[in-house]
């Protein structure tokens, strides 16, 4: 976008002089959603100009376009004070400080560092002055400079603040860490725009922000979407689509706290979104410069005007009684299931224990997969099938990515998490099962790698609830009720804190180590961690391990398995020995570490166990591998697309292109395997070439015994054939072994294209991760 008049870049307003903020106002509310939604912003907009493969230096950010980040109101005196917009301000200085924090730590980018710590503070007199001066912050501000990740604070703001900081710290996308920071905060400072309105005095600036939040509140994008769906319903039935649609937003809205949205009561908002993606969303942004807003993004706070485009189209709403039923089934169904997620994300239940621990884990993205799968005609038993398995699933998926070091927000996995709302979308329950333990048995990463899982920066954040996972397991198991909500809870009086089972006493236990860096690599490990009551953590500290280990029988039982006494007389744990190897020690060493690894392995298998998905679906039959045989067979990737139809490609057996394209085609033989890829939408099938390249007026196909043209055959798509010029487009002709429809093509991270026709690739990790994914052997 352009530069608006009158506004100010970020540099400008965070330079120009110190803000305050009045002690009634002071509490900062933004929650993990507020932060994931601005750095998704920044992110999608730098990308639009931003082009990983062609840059120069980072004067070409003065080219960029900007992004307005709203207005803020303050008094114009020398220190001004904020009546309106410091959520944002508070925001942006977390991020500037990631920024300043990330920066010392990366080496080997051109032009870093960048200073950017006048936005964040001034030198006053030599003492450091935030330009955010609010005085119970300023400690926790200071602790994030320093990157203190032990300072701990009772205020509530200051316990918020370091929670969106670490939100930022796991949020920040990846691919911005690289070459590409120095650009992205130039831009940031740049290029990001905020309104600055700037009054005489308190009271005016308080007038002002009365007017502009209390009168003439314009209709949000629920209430335009209601105005125009009760439009197009039969007049008979205005009032009680109108009633239907009041009873399912005041539900939703009654059941959410008024700040829970951080700034403005939206959940309306929140749910029409979730609900209408869910169902309706078919194209997301592509991750490359200047890629265009498509359906998911576009079915954000502007939904209505989807709806308006799309209604008869992509969402087949072309009668009154279709617009009726939209609202009084749909919506209602979407409602309930809405609230009931939200239910069981906030209290721990049975048989539901699943979406629990992918809400205790911040994971945005479960209403999405969860509310596409379910459908108008879903049984009750249906739909408790359909969130047991998908929540499951993203237990499992999330998990398997903590243990190999990878993030499980929506924006890292957005393409796979996509592709998957789409497949799942209106499934059967059995068919739904089977794709999502397909895609987890596909991922390239694996719970082996626990056996590199330690204790670090990234995983801080979620080793409590992993080692509260594999101790309430050992419970469940014996018979015992579930603890899980107790081992997480946060209460000062009543938590439970990380344990390091080997004491931080490098000199009493020197002769196991080859030198200290060894022994804290151990002391890392996931091995040597167990979870104990904070209370007791803290008086076992000083400890030796041969004298804590008899204190740990105080404990839970998976601190308790480290001590002989916890093996007798104890049958229902005696099974759970020999089911999964549990020793007890009487010395602690690099050996009984990497045996307790080997334990937490057994036990993380059999809790994020992809078969809990099968026998929660009911069971199915496993398909048969499908064996193709290839000696001496090369392997292309075609690339097909342009307008033409996949349909028919599949019915008739070819795949073609158009004129220059002949070229590439040519070097295709009768017996090579073909992995059909469409840009945009993954690799969609596997074949044979059975005959070479030649043009349209000469590739024949077998229709009913019958020999024809393929110009003379009848198309799926009319509109495709008839764009086809006979001598100028080319075909060869494919045996297909599998094919999906463009709804399911597959594409994951790391997979390898290349814009042109066909060829050939001499690293084979794209082509093999098809193979699996499709369930295709080649011998």
């Amino acid at each position: 976008m352009q530069k608006i008049d009158k506004t100010e870049t970020l540099e400008t307003i965070l330079t120009r002089g110190k803000f305050e903020v009045d002690y009634y106002q002071r509490e900062y509310r933004w929650g993990r959603k507020q932060i994931e939604q601005m750095l998704m912003d920044f992110y999608d907009t730098f990308r639009q100009y931003y082009d990983p493969r062609n840059h120069g230096s980072p004067s070409e950010v003065q080219q960029y376009g900007y992004y307005y980040m709203g207005s803020i109101i303050c008094t114009n005196e020398n220190t001004r004070h904020i009546i309106d917009g410091q959520q944002r301000l508070t925001s942006l200085t977390l991020l500037l400080i990631y920024l300043r924090n990330l920066q010392n730590r990366t080496t080997g980018i051109l032009y870093l560092p960048i200073n950017i710590d006048n936005l964040i503070y001034k030198d006053n007199f030599g003492t450091m002055c935030f330009n955010l001066d609010i005085p119970e912050r300023n400690k926790c501000m200071q602790a994030l400079w320093d990157q203190n990740m032990v300072y701990t604070s009772d205020n509530e703001s200051s316990q918020n603040l370091i929670a969106r900081y670490n939100d930022i710290e796991e949020l920040f996308p990846d691919d911005l860490k690289g070459e590409a920071l120095p650009y992205f905060i130039y831009w940031l400072k740049g290029k990001v725009l905020l309104l600055e309105i700037d009054t005489p005095s308190e009271d005016e600036a308080h007038t002002i922000f009365l007017t502009m939040n209390d009168r003439g509140l314009s209709l949000n994008s629920a209430e335009m979407l209601k105005a125009f769906i009760i439009q197009q319903v039969d007049e008979v039935d205005r009032d009680l689509v109108n009633r239907a649609w009041q009873l399912n937003i005041a539900s939703i809205k009654n059941a959410f706290d008024s700040q829970s949205s951080g700034l403005v009561k939206a959940e309306d908002v929140d749910f029409i979104s979730s609900w209408l993606r869910a169902k309706y969303a078919k194209s997301i942004r592509e991750t490359k410069k200047g890629a265009e807003d498509r359906d998911f993004e576009l079915l954000g706070e502007k939904f209505h005007s989807w709806v308006r485009l799309n209604a008869r189209t992509a969402m087949q709403l072309t009668q009154p009684k279709q617009y009726k039923e939209l609202v009084t089934v749909e919506m209602s169904l979407m409602t309930n299931l809405y609230l009931r997620i939200k239910k069981y994300s906030e209290n721990f239940t049975n048989g539901y224990e699943a979406v629990f621990y992918n809400a205790h884990r911040d994971i945005s993205y479960q209403n999405y997969l969860i509310m596409a799968a379910v459908r108008v005609d879903d049984t009750p038993s249906m739909i408790d099938q359909k969130i047991k398995i998908i929540s499951t699933f993203i237990d499992i998926f999330a998990t398997t990515r903590i243990f190999n070091y990878k993030k499980i927000n929506w924006n890292t996995n957005k393409n796979v998490l996509f592709r998957t709302m789409c497949q799942i979308r209106n499934g059967d329950v059995k068919s739904i099962g089977i794709r999502l333990v397909s895609i987890l048995e596909g991922m390239n990463e694996k719970l082996d790698a626990i056996q590199e899982f330690e204790l670090n920066q990234f995983t801080g954040r979620y080793m409590l609830h992993i080692l509260a996972r594999l101790t309430d397991y050992i419970n469940v198991r014996m018979g015992l009720s579930s603890q899980f909500e107790n081992y997480v809870d946060r209460n000062p009086k009543t938590s439970y804190d990380i344990e390091h089972i080997l004491p931080n006493d490098y000199f009493t236990y020197k002769d196991m180590f080859n030198d200290e860096e060894d022994f804290e690599h151990y002391r890392r490990k996931f091995g040597n961690l167990v979870l104990l009551t904070s209370d007791h953590n803290r008086s076992y500290q000083d400890m030796s391990y041969e004298k804590k280990v008899k204190q740990y029988m105080r404990d839970n039982i998976l601190a308790q398995s480290l001590n002989f006494a916890a093996y007798q007389n104890n049958p229902k744990f005696l099974v759970l020995v020999h089911e999964f190897g549990f020793k007890a020690y009487s010395r602690f060493n690099k050996t009984a570490i990497r045996d307790r690894l080997q334990l937490y392995t057994k036990l993380s298998k059999s809790i994020w166990d992809p078969t809990k998905i099968k026998k929660l679906a009911g069971g199915w039959d496993n398909a048969p591998k499908i064996i193709l045989h290839s000696e001496n067979a090369r392997r292309f990737t075609v690339e097909y697309g342009s307008g033409r139809s996949w349909e028919d490609a599949q019915k008739y057996g070819f795949v073609s292109a158009q004129g220059d394209g002949k070229t590439y085609l040519n070097n295709i033989d009768v017996g090579d395997i073909i992995f059909c890829h469409i840009a945009g939408v993954g690799f969609v099938g596997i074949g044979v070439c059975t005959s070479r390249v030649r043009s349209a007026i000469s590739f024949n196909v077998e229709v009913g015994g019958v020999t024809k043209n393929i110009l003379d055959c009848e198309w799926v798509n009319t509109a495709a054939k008839m764009a086809i010029d006979g001598d100028n487009e080319f075909f060869v002709g494919v045996k297909w072994i599998c094919t999906v429809p463009t709804d399911e093509g597959y594409w994951e991270k790391g997979m390898k294209s290349i814009p042109m026709v066909a060829y050939m690739m001499s690293d084979e990790t794209t082509h093999n991760k098809v193979l699996q994914h499709f369930n295709v052997d080649l011998t």
